[in-house]
């Protein structure tokens, strides 16, 4: 008897990725084409199909509670597939590139910097709708930050760790260490101040908050968070410590001064 080759094909076809003509087919033939494009990106570029990025999904821990707050401070989630974080490309260069390792470290994702024209400003960016459904998971709400009034995840409160890495993440980027300056009985006198500046007010407060909680003298004063003592300057950076390079800087001048 002869067999009929193109029979066997076609019977080989359905086993494999189901009757075309049923539901439950094309369900299976689908999962195996997805399969196939993800084994082969090239193929399902060429045949129109985006496949969404591989990355790690991490446990809940030191570095992400920092990243979340660094997100919350000058980052945001754009539409459903983009992280964007903001930095000044010439003050923040050498922390831009300490982000750079944490979301490889923890997302194991690259990213691109792309530097704004005409100003200082630059955006790191990752690409990546797994990594925004990640992070809307953890609390992150996309969109405008001020508009939506956002503040730091429930989770975070639930290690001190986790708080003061949050926390550090914030001040990092939307922090800063000035010198403030005043006359006395015709003495000129400087000391540093922490100030932490944002428009959603249950950001503020959990800043607030998180410090107070450390037993920081802190205080709201319009959309701003301050901590003036110079004790507590002392403690913060002893405590809470800073992974950007411009803050460090101003610590090792008022220890020197």
């Amino acid at each position: 008897m002869q067999i009929n080759k193109s029979r066997l094909g076609g019977l080989r076809r359905v086993e494999l990725y189901g009757n075309p003509g049923t539901p439950k087919g094309r369900s299976k033939g689908g999962k195996k084409t997805i399969c196939l494009f993800h084994r082969d990106k090239d193929l399902a570029r060429k045949a129109g199909f985006i496949i969404r990025k591989e990355i790690n999904y991490p446990k809940r821990c030191v570095d992400l509670a920092e990243l979340i707050g660094v997100i919350l401070g000058d980052g945001g989630l754009s539409g459903n597939h983009q992280l964007v974080i903001s930095f000044n490309g010439k003050t923040d260069k050498e922390y831009s590139v300490f982000l750079g390792k944490i979301l490889r470290k923890l997302f194991s994702i690259s990213c691109h910097i792309h530097p704004r024209k005409n100003c200082n400003g630059a955006d790191i960016v990752v690409s990546s709708s797994n990594l925004v459904d990640f992070l809307l998971k953890q609390g992150l709400v996309a969109g405008n930050k001020v508009k939506n009034q956002v503040s730091i995840p429930d989770w975070i409160y639930e290690k001190n760790e986790y708080q003061k890495a949050c926390l550090r993440g914030l001040i990092d980027t939307d922090g800063s260490f000035y010198w403030h300056r005043y006359n006395s009985n015709g003495k000129n006198y400087k000391y540093l101040k922490l100030c932490f500046a944002n428009r959603s007010k249950p950001l503020l407060n959990s800043v607030l908050k998180i410090l107070r909680k450390f037993y920081f003298e802190a205080y709201i004063h319009g959309d701003q968070v301050f901590v003036n003592s110079i004790l507590g300057i002392k403690k913060y950076f002893a405590e809470i410590g800073t992974h950007n390079p411009k803050h460090l800087d101003k610590i090792i001048k008022f220890s020197v001064n």
